[in-house]
């Protein structure tokens, strides 16, 4: 048995030996401009796991992550998967965090613009959803044309349409709004 536990092991080391020569040997026949030429035209910079954070006056204003990023440097944006951005100091909504399926990032104009599956959340306990919404950073607004649906510990709202002016803390719902007022909670307990 002792001796069969260590044949068993040298023909493992053997095989795993064997596939990383054949592993390297392939490698190695592939130029360097091969391998580029694989990679899509469009894209100058793939990157898995992005974490970037915007700063203004020394403090943090806002943060993207993402499982995939590629950087396109003709138009200089980067397209997004599995999209995170928190929105620091949002006005009188607080701290915003947004999810999404895709985005594309322009870094140069702050804006981001996510799509699929959109979900927003704010501290105050709104929740958002929607299938795209754009984020101008300078303007500090969110918009979309998109129908949404706004969830709030008193209210229930759809329409089309939205404008997030997070300086003066304002929602505008453009169009077809519909509202369900929910009513108070009276010491923790739903009347």
């Amino acid at each position: 048995m002792f001796n069969l536990r260590r044949v068993l092991a040298a023909v493992i080391l053997l095989a795993v030996c064997a596939l990383a020569g054949y592993l390297w040997y392939q490698v190695r026949q592939q130029s360097p401009e091969e391998i580029l030429a694989a990679l899509p035209k469009q894209v100058d910079l793939s990157l898995e796991e992005l974490h970037y954070t915007h700063n203004e006056d020394g403090k943090r204003s806002w943060t993207l992550d993402a499982d995939k990023a590629e950087y396109q440097r003709d138009n200089s944006q980067a397209l997004l998967d599995k999209v995170h951005l928190t929105l620091y100091e949002a006005g009188d909504f607080g701290e915003i965090e947004l999810q999404a399926e895709h985005g594309q990032l322009q870094q140069a104009e702050q804006r981001v613009e996510v799509w699929e599956q959109v979900k927003v959340r704010t501290a105050r306990g709104e929740r958002l959803f929607t299938e795209r919404l754009h984020y101008d950073g300078q303007a500090r607004r969110i918009t979309t044309a998109e129908p949404i649906r706004l969830f709030s510990p008193r209210m229930d709202l759809t329409g089309t349409g939205l404008l997030v002016d997070l300086e003066a803390g304002r929602m505008l719902v453009e169009k077809d709004v519909w509202m369900l007022l929910l009513p108070a909670e009276k010491n923790g307990a739903k009347p």
